[in-house]
C-alpha cells in the first residue's frame, strides 16, 4: 500500500472516530446536534466591536428595524458585489429588464427576505422555503413562504415552477453537505441563463455537525474545488466528475469568498486564442 493511500485511511479513521465520540457526547449530554458548531461560531461575536462596513447592503441592515435578520459583516461586501447586476432586474436578450425571480432557501424569522425586498426593490419575485412549519406564519403576498426541505427535489420544482422561474437562489438552509448537494442538483438547472447560484455559511463544510470536515468529499466546498477541473476541462483529457462537467459546459464563474460560495450560469464555448496584426499589416 502506498504511503499516500495509508495516510488516507488514517485521515478516514480519525474522521470516523472523532464523529462517532461526539455524537455519542451529544447523545450522553443531551445537546442539540449542532451544539459543537455553535460553540465554535460564538467566538465570532463581539459586542464591543467598531467595524463598521460599507456598502448598499451595509446601510439596509443598519436601518432595517422590521423582522430580526442574522448576518455575518463580510457578508454585505460580497453581497453587493455578486448581486449589483440584479438591483433593477434581469437583462433579456433583447435588452430590456424584467422583475427579478430570487429564492432563499432558509427562512427563520423572516429578516432577510425583508432585506432582499428592500435590496431587489418592490418588483422583484421573492420566495423563502424552509423545513419549519412555524415559518408559514411569515408568508405575506409580497414574499411568499413555502414550507418543505431543500433535499426534497419535487418540493423544490413545485416552487421554481410557481414562481414563474428563478434567476438567483440563495442557499442559507440546512447547511448539511448532503441538502446542499440535492438542492444544488435540482436548482441550478432550472436557473434563468446567466443566472446565480450562491451558498452562504460554507465554513459549515468543515464541520462534522454538517456532514463535513477538512477535504471531506461531497461537502459543497469540495464539490466547487472539483468545479475548477471543470472550468478548464478544454486543457487536460482525464476524467472528471458528473458537476465538474457542468462546469466545462454550463457554469462561467466559481467564485469563492469567506464562508460564501457563487456559482454564476452561462453558456461556454471552446476557448480561441488570437494575436493583434503587426502594425505593418494593420494598415
Amino acid at each position: 500500500m502506498s504511503q499516500v493511500g495509508t495516510a488516507e485511511r488514517l485521515r478516514r479513521a480519525s474522521f470516523a472516530f472523532s464523529r462517532t465520540l461526539r455524537r455519542t457526547a451529544r447523545r450522553v449530554l443531551g445537546l442539540p446536534p449542532d451544539w459543537y458548531a455553535l460553540q465554535r461560531l460564538g467566538q465570532f461575536e463581539d459586542p464591543e466591536s467598531t467595524w463598521q462596513p460599507t456598502g448598499r447592503f451595509a446601510e439596509l441592515f443598519v436601518n432595517h428595524h422590521g423582522r430580526v435578520a442574522h448576518k455575518w459583516i463580510h457578508y454585505f461586501e460580497i453581497y453587493d458585489r455578486l448581486f449589483e447586476r440584479f438591483i433593477d432586474g434581469v437583462t433579456m436578450p433583447d435588452g430590456k429588464r424584467r422583475p427579478l425571480h430570487f429564492l432563499e432557501i432558509g427562512v427563520a424569522q423572516g429578516g432577510s427576505l425583508e432585506l432582499w425586498r428592500e435590496n431587489f426593490g418592490p418588483d422583484a419575485v421573492i420566495f423563502g422555503i424552509d423545513i419549519d412549519p412555524n415559518c408559514a406564519i411569515l408568508d405575506r403576498d409580497d414574499l411568499q413562504v413555502r414550507i418543505g426541505s431543500q433535499a426534497d427535489p419535487e418540493f423544490l420544482q413545485s416552487v421554481v415552477a410557481e414562481m414563474g422561474g428563478v434567476d438567483v437562489v440563495l442557499d442559507d438552509g440546512s447547511h448539511v453537505a448532503q441538502h446542499q448537494r440535492v438542492s444544488f442538483d435540482t436548482l441550478f438547472p432550472l436557473l434563468s441563463a446567466n443566472g446565480l447560484y450562491v451558498v452562504e455559511d460554507t465554513h459549515t463544510a468543515y464541520f462534522f455537525d454538517f456532514g463535513g470536515g477538512l477535504r471531506r468529499p461531497g461537502t459543497i466546498i469540495e464539490v466547487a474545488k472539483g468545479m475548477v477541473d471543470g472550468l478548464n476541462k478544454w486543457y487536460f483529457r482525464a476524467p472528471v466528475g458528473r458537476r465538474a462537467k457542468l462546469a466545462w459546459t454550463d457554469i462561467v464563474s466559481v467564485q469563492f469568498f469567506d464562508s460564501i460560495v457563487a456559482f454564476e450560469k452561462g453558456p461556454r464555448r471552446r476557448p480561441e486564442v488570437r494575436m493583434t496584426l503587426p502594425a505593418a499589416d494593420a494598415k
